[in-house]
């Protein structure tokens, strides 16, 4: 048996041990299930909620809410972030600024920005946004800053132009904190929008949520956390396998 199928039995013996320690705990009292819920009762409200095309159609808001904006803070930020590494000084400069940013706490800004632009799809876009771009720019801009100096002043002493320089030897090196930091922003930018719409919205899982809240409905809470945690897990899964397939020049080298 090779590793990989044991990691995977191993997985599959905790779902199922997990999963099974709820439903036996629910099912005997231990627990309440109507704050708690079961396994069964969140299966069969999926399947109510799938019938009716609810959970496709708002988990598909939140979705295209959380992934514009991680496109865009992606953009933003990859791009800010190579600007302050190739500026030295404009990097050092800028460097206590960009980490006070960094400890704002971005979700508290929530009200204001829905404020401001309204419980529309921007204001939930803007949170998501707001949550990626920073991470991105930093991590870019470290990936830049730890570039060896040796190889950096071997290649200016061969002549290489700055352009040079950066394609061949600062971007390279970014590129893996870059990779990092979206990994870690795909489920930021999701966070982003579901505050948004526990704030003010009229569709997406947040909605979901916060209506079974006021309803007291446990288990109409729990599924749709339970389908989105599915799907960032989905979601993170596809990305470290692209990663590791862009990045297979990495492992080359050392």
């Amino acid at each position: 048996m090779t590793e990989g199928t044991k990691i995977a039995l191993w997985k599959l013996g905790i779902f199922i041990f997990l999963m099974g320690t709820w439903e036996i705990c629910a099912r005997t009292g231990v627990i309440d299930p109507f704050w708690t819920s079961s396994p069964s009762l969140v299966a069969a409200e999926f399947w109510k909620s799938l019938g009716k095309n609810e959970i496709v159609y708002h988990t598909g808001v939140t979705m295209w809410e959380a992934m514009t904006g991680l496109v865009a803070g992606a953009i933003v930020g990859i791009s800010l972030g190579l600007l302050l590494g190739v500026s030295r000084v404009l990097g050092a400069a800028l460097e206590p600024f960009i980490i006070a940013l960094n400890s704002l706490p971005r979700v508290a800004l929530a009200p204001l920005i829905v404020m401001f632009v309204g419980i529309g799809f921007a204001s939930k876009f803007l949170l998501a946004f707001s949550l990626v771009v920073v991470p991105l720019m930093i991590n870019t801009y470290e990936g830049i800053k730890s570039t060896d100096p040796q190889l950096y002043n071997m290649l200016r002493i061969a002549g290489a132009r700055r352009d040079q320089v950066f394609r061949k030897l600062l971007l390279p090196n970014c590129i893996p904190w870059i990779f990092s930091a979206l990994r870690v922003s795909i489920s930021f930018a999701i966070i982003g929008a579901i505050v948004g719409e526990f704030i003010s919205a009229r569709a997406g899982i947040g909605y979901l949520i916060d209506s079974a809240a006021g309803a007291f409905d446990t288990t109409a809470m729990i599924m749709p956390l339970i389908v989105l945690m599915v799907l960032a897990y989905v979601l993170d899964r596809l990305f470290v396998k692209t990663s590791d397939r862009l990045l297979r020049w990495r492992v080359a080298t050392h």
